[in-house]
């Protein structure tokens, strides 16, 4: 640990007081690498930004905001995917004295309307054409605003000043001024910018929305103390260090990926961002990206449990095709799991088991550096539960993956287990000893401490619901703690399902375990006041038609949920997942629905958790036939 950046974290005010500290005692020390685009396979080769580089342009972007009519606390949003600019422009935000508010390039115009006006926003910077298209309808078009505590639901026009594009683009905006970015920080003239001297810990710096799983998003207040508290706390957990390299490709406007921005950005350590691959949408191509996280080599990749349970998806299929590399997979697999199970027994792995294990080793290390490069240490994941079956088939290849709890409430992260201490099963004691967790009557989870934020923005009712008089903050998460001060994550509060008989069901640890077929993406529980469980699925469309091969049955053009065969194959599975159930969580009836769930069309949050109410709402009817069929 380097206590003096403890130190220097803790004397500091503010943000942009940490990120001048950190310039000043390294203004050539390298803060961020970005690769340029590529052909098909070809290595990559990488750009550096360094801290003084970066500096000058966060200046000349705050004094533009000043220039424009910035006041102190004014609300900026920013709507792009995780790339340098993105965290240039919040660190000018901040700078300017005002509060970033960072929205998911993936919504549509009509929620980044609502967090528009909920916040009032009246500067963007936005990241291409495709997202000057969104604020385009928006300030042509009336958006409904839906009825909030004492607001009444109400038609607004949403109205912008200025919209600062990373991207430059030719598509014309009647209602606002665009500026490009680059316009701005390539300048050459006299800064007279001061306001950052002017904020304390106390000032608000971030709101960032909730995903909107039951309701109407809501802007949790982040401060400058908040985010200060919590890098200094990962930097105490050894989370990382002076040189570690970071990727940072998950989206900045979730909480999980912006503290490991400032933990690059506001420290020594150094961030890895993607490409762009394509300069006029933020769509994200996977061979692409796969690509960038392999190359960039980092130390460190902050993940979510989706991406995992993909990974892993891919490499079982693979194990199962026919082929002499298929078979050393397989046994690679194997001898895996099993030298890991003996060793959670603490028992030595058995003659055959050692020998195929030594054997594959070449094989192992192959995975890990296909999927994460030559330099990993380890892989962080937030964001949602990660199932311990996930955690447990990467930490036998060799790949630790370090599970960590937070919420944006608490900007952001409180527990995460450490590299070489990783229970698995578990998010890990906390980061700091000045975050404070207890276990309440009810086996909620509760936190106080200099990371938890104050409230939401304007949403009196539901602060008052989520914080007590005491300070503490009420996740709605249950969980428990073990003797050395390890957090379990048990459920949602909220979304406890009691049967007509008085059982009280958790669907997340069976809605995790179906997933885990290759077959099947999603998977929602259903069973609140019904006498049994019944569950939407949707399929792992790509992996179905691989098995479909595999027994030379035809492909349809659509309909692959009405297949008999997979139907049958999907019903195995289910089998399976009940053979571990008691009988009143077993799953009785299931429906395959068409597609799949997807942020596009409002049934996953951006960080891909499943919108329950909406899935419920929209297969009502499947719902109602699964229950009338059995009766």
């Amino acid at each position: 640990m380097n206590d003096n950046i403890i130190k220097r974290i803790d004397e500091a005010v503010s943000i942009p007081d940490l990120f001048f500290q950190t310039v000043a005692s390294d203004p050539e020390g390298i803060v961020a690498y970005q690769p340029l685009p590529s052909a098909g396979e070809a290595p990559s080769s990488f750009v550096s930004s360094t801290n003084i580089t970066v500096a000058q342009r966060v200046r000349l972007l705050a004094d533009h905001l000043v220039r424009a009519g910035l006041k102190k606390g004014d609300r900026v949003a920013i709507l792009s995917l995780s790339r340098p600019e993105w965290m240039e422009a919040d660190l000018a935000i901040l700078c300017a004295g005002g509060v970033s508010v960072g929205i998911y390039q993936t919504l549509p115009a009509d929620d980044i309307g609502y967090i528009l006006h909920d916040s009032g926003c009246r500067f963007v910077f936005a990241e291409n054409e495709e997202q000057l298209q969104k604020l385009n309808v928006l300030l042509e078009n009336p958006t409904e605003i839906p009825e909030i505590e004492d607001r009444a639901a109400e038609t607004v026009h949403i109205k912008l000043e200025q919209i600062i594009l990373f991207e430059e683009s030719d598509i014309a905006c009647p209602r606002a001024k665009i500026l490009s970015f680059g316009s701005i920080v390539e300048q050459d003239r006299d800064i007279s910018l001061q306001s950052y001297q002017d904020l304390s810990r106390e000032d608000l710096a971030a709101l960032v929305y909730t995903s909107g799983t039951t309701g109407a998003p809501k802007g949790v207040m982040q401060t400058h103390g908040n985010h200060l508290a919590n890098v200094r706390q990962a930097w105490q957990a050894e989370i990382c260090g002076d040189a570690s390299k970071i990727l940072v490709f998950l989206p900045l406007a979730h909480s999980f990926a912006r503290l490991m921005g400032y933990l690059t950005y506001l420290t020594p350590a150094i961030a890895h961002f993607p490409g762009i691959f394509d300069t006029k949408t933020s769509r994200l191509d996977p061979a692409a990206l796969t690509k960038d996280i392999r190359e960039a080599d980092t130390h460190i990749v902050p993940i979510v449990p989706r991406l995992l349970e993909k990974m892993r998806s891919v490499i079982q299929e693979k194990a199962r095709k026919s082929g002499i590399q298929a078979k050393l997979l397989q046994l690679t697999l194997w001898a895996a799991r099993k030298n890991f199970e003996a060793k959670q027994q603490e028992k030595a792995p058995s003659m055959l088991v050692m020998m195929a294990y030594e054997g594959t080793v070449s094989i192992r290390r192959q995975i890990r550096e296909r999927l994460f490069g030559t330099e990993l240490r380890y892989c962080v994941s937030g964001g949602a539960k990660l199932g311990p079956d996930v955690a447990t088939f990467f930490e036998a290849l060799g790949i630790e993956v370090l599970q960590g709890y937070g919420l944006t409430e608490t900007c952001v992260a409180t527990n995460v287990n450490r590299s070489g201490r990783n229970k698995i099963g578990t998010v890990g004691p906390v980061l700091a000893p000045d975050i404070e967790v207890k276990i309440a009557a009810d086996d909620e989870i509760l936190f106080r401490g200099p990371n938890v934020t104050s409230g939401y923005y304007r949403r009196p009712e539901a602060t008052k619901e989520s914080w007590d008089q005491d300070g503490w903050f009420h996740t709605g998460d249950l969980g428990a703690l073990d003797e050395d001060g390890y957090l379990s994550i048990v459920g949602r509060k909220k979304d406890i399902l009691v049967s007509s008989y008085g059982k009280n069901i958790a669907p997340d640890p069976i809605q995790s375990q179906v997933r885990n077929s290759p077959y099947i993406s999603q998977a929602v529980l259903i069973g609140d006041g019904r006498p049994y469980c019944v569950m939407i699925v949707t399929l792992d469309a790509p992996n179905v038609e691989t098995w479909l091969r595999s027994k030379k049955l035809s492909i349809p053009n659509e309909s692959l949920e009405c297949m008999p065969e997979v139907q049958t194959l999907i019903e195995k599975e289910i089998t399976r997942v009940n053979e571990d159930l008691a009988r009143y969580e077993s799953i009785k009836r299931f429906v395959i629905v068409p597609g799949d769930f997807t942020v596009e069309n409002g049934l996953l949050t951006p960080t891909f958790k499943v919108k329950r109410k909406p899935v419920l709402e929209k297969y009502a009817g499947e719902i109602e036939e699964l229950y009338q069929e059995s009766s």
